[in-house]
């Protein structure tokens, strides 16, 4: 990475992986604060969260292609800017209606958002042949980190909770004004489909055509169980800690920053270790780990060692999808916003089923309960690992 522009071109999408981590570091830890300002249980807030992903779904399916057609720069600006705006909208809510619509449209700018990125992170790879996509992960995971310690801090020494999303919003509007004006980088982060061949007729195949190739389904459905994961504990950790063990807001803010923390140390590691062994194997031992962390967080009620727990599961989860989408670019790289757009849904999808999954669960058995699904998930990612050796028994 010795060209100017390959260095420019890298801050920029890190940039925004940066924004979309301070976005859901902030939200994560406040989510305890806005559930008890509207008084709404695990179960009610947890119905929010399906409802607001939902709305990331269609945002997700038009996102591949319009990065593909128009460049995923465009697309970052956009969908940074429409994130800025709802976020702000959090400041003034004080209706579980009006709750519900402001998740839907944040959820759905940030899903477009994290199609984009990740489609520009595919693009930059394969156009100036660095391995970066650990880096721009390991950038959301660092960014998610500080930001939760942050305004774990802020809420410890009594800022009000609603005027730290202005705050939140502010950043993320900057982001997106400066990648608005960063056109001379279309070249490097952007990859436009021709839309029609030489004859006259399209080239752009439907989307659904994806979901017919086995490996992708399959690395997708990886990325559905981690995101489920990661989700999980980025939403639930806090509330576990703050309400469930009743703890200080400080521990409470420390269980999702200590996720995120171990997130960007394995990310940041991914790349070395994945020039050392197959990723495959890396994906099945990020399987094993994330059930054990698991496992050793809920059989305790020590803070030590659920925090343990967490940082192994975060170091476990780290690499999975960094892999998974440096995977799937290459089942069709001409194709990579689309391809990066199946795998995203997959992984919302598990955004999807968890809130409400994990909500509903914890009014009836516990949240300590609830979060077992989570020893689950890792060992079907160990599953499906072994599966891969049918498809990828070099890699």
């Amino acid at each position: 990475m010795q060209h100017p522009a390959h260095w420019s071109a890298f801050g920029l999408v890190l940039s925004c992986f940066l924004a979309l981590g301070l976005l859901f570091g902030a939200w994560q830890v406040m989510i305890t604060d806005l559930q008890q300002a509207l008084n709404l249980s695990p179960s009610a807030f947890g119905l929010a969260l399906t409802c607001g992903v939902l709305g990331s779904l269609p945002a997700m399916f038009l996102t591949g292609g319009l990065a593909d057609k128009f460049g995923a720069r465009r697309v970052m600006a956009i969908s940074c800017l429409l994130m800025a705006i709802v976020v702000a909208q959090l400041y003034w809510v004080d209706h579980y209606i009006i709750l519900i619509v402001v998740i839907f449209l944040l959820l759905g700018s940030a899903g477009a958002l994290d199609v984009a990125i990740n489609a520009a992170a595919v693009n930059y790879e394969q156009r100036t042949s660095q391995q970066a996509m650990g880096f721009f992960h390991a950038g959301y995971s660092g960014g998610a980190a500080a930001s939760a310690l942050v305004t774990g801090y802020l809420l410890s020494i009594s800022v009000p909770f609603r005027s730290i999303y202005l705050w939140v919003a502010i950043v993320v509007g900057l982001v997106g004004l400066v990648v608005l004006w960063a056109k001379p980088l279309d070249k490097l982060v952007s990859h436009p489909v021709e839309q029609t061949d030489k004859d006259g007729g399209s080239t752009v195949q439907g989307l659904g055509s994806l979901f017919r190739i086995p490996l992708l389904v399959i690395l997708a459905t990886i990325v559905g169980l981690t995101y489920f994961s990661e989700g999980t504990l980025e939403i639930w950790s806090a509330v576990y800690l703050r309400l469930a063990l009743d703890l200080p807001v400080l521990l409470g803010a420390a269980g999702p920053a200590i996720f995120h923390i171990a997130m960007m140390l394995g990310r940041l590691t991914a790349g070395w270790v994945a020039t050392h062994f197959k990723r495959r194997n890396i994906l099945l031992f990020g399987g094993v780990m994330a059930a054990l962390g698991m496992f050793i967080s809920l059989i305790t009620t020590y803070p030590p060692l659920i925090l343990l727990g967490f940082l192994l599961t975060g170091l476990a989860l780290a690499g999975i999808v960094p892999i998974v989408f440096s995977l799937a670019g290459e089942v069709a790289p001409e194709r990579s916003g689309q391809v990066i757009s199946v795998v995203t849904i997959m992984g919302y999808t598990g955004f999807l089923v968890g809130p409400a999954l994990i909500g509903g669960l914890a009014d009836w058995l516990g949240l300590r309960v609830a979060l077992l699904l989570l020893i689950g998930a890792g060992i079907g990612i160990l599953l499906l690992s072994i599966r891969l050796r049918q498809y990828l028994p070099t890699r």
